[in-house]
């Protein structure tokens, strides 16, 4: 296979993985876009939307400013559901529901036409993947209607995801902590204790005992990982070795197997206690030669890419919980 082909090949799978990653963003209850030419349209229908609990609707007049957006939204891993008035062209509406499933493939999208559900472009847009249709004149109950369906259907599919994304944590761990649960899953306290306690009446999971963690300084996530590096060059290609003291020269340098010679004075090392002595649990540095005792550790925060030492770090208490074969 031609480089050329591998890299088309890698690209192609990152795309796959990005299409996949933002088809699972939650749904906002709080934030909306309309793409609506006429004013007195956008506020009948922002008076609909702040009824049903909106309270940040966003009135766009250009398809350019409704996908900056809504781009900016995914951005922040938030899916924002978009209303489009039909008083716009066909080939406009086509536009941008092609630009905003270019972004995430499962957005919401909710057309406003005056037009019958079996027309042939509302029967189009329904084919091509929007979410639902209110037709005029609008009521409130048909905004009801439309955003608890979204609503309801999302909520059941972010709860069957957790559920799925428990499992695999649970049979990739012998021992899990419902705090590293709860912020890996970014599930709330209930939904978390909904899952343990669901596992435990299984018997997939039981108690172990509860422990401190430790959690992020700045966002109090237990979704945290250990680095350890070199004190000098702050590199991680070093390994642990012996080191030797040469008595007779005074050097310092990594034991090596069937290695008797001291690198700067070319004598034999001699006998251990007599020429030369050994420090144990050293570590040596392959990048700059520098020999420490105890590697730089730091933590590194998963969810907000904070750098902290342990001494600086957050505690959390948390329940251990086995994991049942």
């Amino acid at each position: 296979m031609s480089e050329s082909s591998i890299e088309k090949n890698r690209l192609e799978n990152i795309d796959l993985m990005q299409i996949e990653y933002f088809s699972d963003l939650p749904i906002s209850k709080r934030e909306v876009i309309v793409m609506e030419y006429s004013n007195p349209m956008a506020i009948t229908i922002r008076k609909f939307l702040t009824s049903v609990g909106f309270e940040d609707v966003h009135i766009c007049k250009e398809i350019k400013d409704a996908v900056r957006i809504f781009s900016d939204f995914i951005n922040k891993e938030v899916s924002v559901p978009i209303i489009i008035d039909d008083n716009i062209s066909y080939e406009n509406i086509k536009r941008i529901v092609n630009e905003v499933f270019e972004i995430q493939p499962n957005a919401k999208i909710i057309i406003i036409t005056a037009k019958e559900k079996n027309d042939i472009q509302i029967t189009e847009l329904l084919s091509a993947g929007i979410s639902s249709v209110i037709q005029k004149p609008l009521s409130l109950q048909s905004f009801r209607n439309v955003f608890s369906h979204i609503f309801e259907n999302n909520d059941q599919g972010q709860g069957m995801m957790a559920e799925q994304s428990f499992e695999f944590i649970r049979t990739a761990s012998e021992r899990i902590s419902q705090n590293k649960i709860q912020d890996i899953l970014k599930t709330s306290n209930i939904e978390t204790e909904n899952l343990i306690k669901k596992s435990s009446e299984s018997r997939n999971i039981m108690l172990e005992t509860e422990i401190l963690e430790a959690a992020c300084n700045q966002c109090n996530s237990t979704n945290i990982t250990y680095i350890a590096e070199c004190p000098n060059c702050k590199g991680i290609n070093f390994k642990q070795q012996n080191l030797i003291e040469h008595y007779y020269c005074g050097e310092v340098f990594p034991k090596e197997p069937n290695n008797t010679t001291c690198p700067k004075c070319n004598k034999e090392i001699g006998a251990v206690g007599t020429d030369y002595r050994e420090f144990s649990d050293y570590y040596v540095c392959n990048s700059c030669n520098d020999r420490f005792p105890k590697p730089l550790s730091r933590f590194n925060c998963l969810d907000c890419n904070n750098f902290f030492i342990e001494k600086l770090a957050a505690w959390k208490k948390s329940k251990i919980y086995r994991v049942r074969s």
